[in-house]
């Protein structure tokens, strides 16, 4: 059997709904949604929902071309201003994310400022303080250097190699 997942199952199960379900897709939804009750159950409820709306439909006197129109446009500003709802509503939930990640940015900001302050500059930087025991090159008569800044605390490693080795140095 082909693997099947829920999207899938999904498009079957409206296929067989409509009746347009080949019997060999329909026996293999129907092993699916053996081995996947919540699809199964999933498929009830659209049933169920299709049966009100066609319960609703036949207790709903005809109406006029007019009529079913205006009815249409309803549906549509009903919906289109539920749609205007919901962006409002994300806008204002991107503005009030950003604006808490902001004040979490500004406070840890305010946080590190204050101690280092506390602390002293020369303190911090003394705690993230890099020594260099050794350093180790693979290039030939190639000579290193370790400097260390004491403005910055930046340490910083040059190898000088000779022009002769084909290198210009670095």
């Amino acid at each position: 059997m082909a693997f099947m997942n829920h999207k899938k199952a999904e498009r079957w199960m409206s296929r067989a709904m409509d009746g347009e379900l080949s019997p060999r897709r329909a026996a293999r939804l129907d092993a699916y949604l053996k081995a996947h009750p919540h699809v199964a159950e999933q498929r009830d409820a659209w049933k169920q929902s299709g049966d009100l709306l066609r319960a609703h439909c036949a207790a709903t006197p005809a109406q006029t071309p007019e009529a079913a129109w205006n009815d249409v446009r309803r549906a549509i500003r009903v919906a289109s201003s539920d749609v205007r709802e919901k962006q409002a509503l994300n806008g204002r939930m991107v503005w009030a994310s950003s604006l808490a990640a902001l004040l979490l940015l500004v406070a840890g900001t305010w946080f590190t400022l204050r101690y280092i302050a506390d602390q002293g500059f020369e303190a911090v930087a003394e705690a993230h303080r890099t020594e260099v025991e050794f350093v180790e090159t693979d290039l030939p008569d190639a000579m290193s250097m370790v400097y260390e800044d004491a403005e910055t605390g930046l340490t910083v490693i040059w190898v000088l190699v000779t022009e002769e080795q084909g290198h210009a140095g670095s």
